[in-house]
């Protein structure tokens, strides 16, 4: 390169260059740069001089002396000021040395400006932060010379820092146009995709691939399956991270990335698969062990869930989660006093895990003791003080207070919970059909029910609660209207037939009333309070 800028240098000076010295006695030497289409007047020894200057520079700089380079070339700047390839190759180096002002004053200088010199420019405007300056340079170089690839890569990033896909997409086309690389298809790839074109996208992962098969762009695999993936073609997406294992069988992140695939698509028999691989390639990390224990858990293998979680306990891997699993395998082996122990365990050692917390206090209300899963749950609100976690324990405590009949506890449980988390459908339903079941603030009661149904309008059971405080208004007909509703949306709850039924009977429809409770019946064959009612 530095070869044939010199030859450059001397076979074109008498044709890119025009100055005009003026000498006189005792005075100083003034330099005229004049229009480039003039006759160059420079006396032969300058140009001479500053040709072995120029030379020099150049030896020196790739010898790595660069202190000597720019010391020669400010000497032949002297003999020849308007040459545009000497003071582009000092501000070039200038700018390599870090010293940004001096080379964007020398780039200034120059006239007129190529493609390279706009370039040194825009490189500097960037490294001194003036972002609007540094793409007007960038642009006006590849405008003069649309093949400098060099401006077009700082356009490509430049516009990838400033989040603007679309142009970056556009710099990386023309960087493909210029180079067709695999690795620039794959960055084409990776932006369409982020920009939701993933069609274009698919095209620039397979132009990569097809450049570059190898194990070297397994990335273009995986960004195939994610592009697939993203179209719901997940089939396709499988296939593609299989010929990514096939060529980089011990490549974590195809198999993080299958794991992660099938998990959002809750395919459950292709996430226990890619987990099974993932733990062979990983054993060591605990954290991809415990997600195959939950795997194995949710798929009801809870013998092989409780082995691989007591294993993970012998090798010392304490997390609360392995305690947690071990209690809901348990409890779903009907052994709840080993089920309470592990639940007891996992709270001790996270005492903010609402999930902990939530199944301990369950253990106790499955054995009928709901004043100790009431102590529960109050201990848990003593660690978990805001957010949905506390949500939760404030809904499963009022739930427990109001079935333990301490009704005006579970109104203000109730209310709390409201107060934190005012859209709280569940709980605007809950305290509102509390409280009209009870004959109490039927008012209020209605106005919460009401904001429940608006937060979520085909709820059913929301629907039955809004019925059942103007059957407890004495609107019977209104209520049936919302009941025969209500039992459009849930037909297998036999509280929505009772509540039917007792409608009916209100309305002196006995016939009616009856064949309702026998639905309800039906469904709850061991109601008392229904065979009741029958008679």
């Amino acid at each position: 390169m530095r070869i044939k800028l010199l030859l450059q240098y001397g076979l074109m000076a008498s044709l890119l260059f025009s100055v005009v010295l003026t000498t006189g006695c005792g005075s100083q030497k003034t330099v005229v740069v004049q229009d480039e289409s003039q006759a160059r007047k420079i006396s032969k020894n300058d140009e001479e001089r500053a040709f072995n200057h120029f030379s020099s520079a150049n030896i020196a700089e790739m010898l790595g002396a660069s202190h000597q380079a720019i010391a020669e070339y400010e000497k032949a700047l002297k003999y020849d000021p308007a040459s545009t390839i000497i003071r582009t190759d000092y501000a070039r180096l200038l700018f390599r040395m870090h010293k940004i002002d001096k080379a964007l004053e020398q780039s200034l200088l120059i006239e007129p400006k190529n493609s390279e010199v706009h370039l040194i420019i825009g490189d500097c405007y960037r490294l001194a932060e003036n972002d609007a300056e540094a793409k007007k340079n960038y642009h006006k170089s590849v405008e003069i010379d649309p093949e400098n690839m060099n401006a077009y890569w700082y356009l490509a990033g430049y516009y990838q820092q400033q989040n603007d896909v679309d142009s970056s997409i556009w710099a990386y086309y023309e960087l493909a146009r210029l180079s067709d690389t695999y690795r620039i298809w794959h960055e084409l790839g990776i932006l369409l995709g982020r920009n939701h074109q993933y069609l274009e996208a698919r095209d620039a992962f397979f132009r990569s691939i097809e450049i570059n098969p190898d194990k070297a762009n397994i990335n273009s695999y995986m960004g195939m399956a994610t592009t697939y993936d993203a179209i719901d073609s997940t089939q396709l997406a499988g296939e593609y991270l299989d010929r990514a294992a096939e060529l980089d069988p011990r490549n974590v992140r195809i198999f993080r990335q299958k794991l992660n695939m099938y998990r959002l698509r809750n395919n459950l028999e292709k996430s226990l698969e890619a987990s099974r691989q993932l733990i062979a390639l990983v054993p060591s990390d605990w954290e991809a062990q415990r997600y195959h224990g939950f795997l194995l858990y949710v798929d009801g293998h809870f013998d092989e869930a409780d082995s691989l979680y007591r294993s993970r306990i012998e090798f010392g891997d304490d997390h609360p989660l392995n305690y947690f699993y071990l209690g809901r395998i348990a409890n779903e082996k009907g052994d709840i006093e080993e089920a309470r122990t592990n639940f007891t365990r996992c709270v001790t050692r996270d005492k903010t895990f609402a999930d902990g917390w939530l199944n301990l206090g369950f253990t106790w209300r499955q054995n009928d003791s709901l004043a100790q899963a009431i102590d529960i749950y109050n201990q848990a609100l003593e660690y978990i003080v805001e957010g949905d976690a506390r949500g939760r324990i404030l809904f499963a405590l009022g739930a427990t207070l109001e079935q333990n009949n301490q009704f005006h506890e579970a109104v203000t449980t109730f209310q709390d919970l409201i107060s934190l988390n005012p859209n709280s459908d569940q709980a605007l339903n809950y305290l509102g059909y509390m409280l009209a079941d009870n004959g109490q603030q039927l008012q209020y009661a209605l106005d919460l029910i009401e904001r429940a149904i608006e937060i979520s309008p085909n709820n059913g059971a929301y629907i039955d609660s809004y019925a059942w405080v103007h059957f407890k208004l004495g609107n019977y007909k209104l209520a049936l209207a919302e009941l025969e509703k209500a039992a459009l949306i849930i037909s297998n709850d036999a509280v929505i037939f009772e509540h039917l039924g007792d409608v009916h009977r209100k309305l002196g429809q006995d016939d009616k009333a009856h064949e309702q409770y026998q639905k309800a019946l039906e469904l709850n064959p061991e109601s008392l309070n229904l065979e009741e009612k029958m008679k």
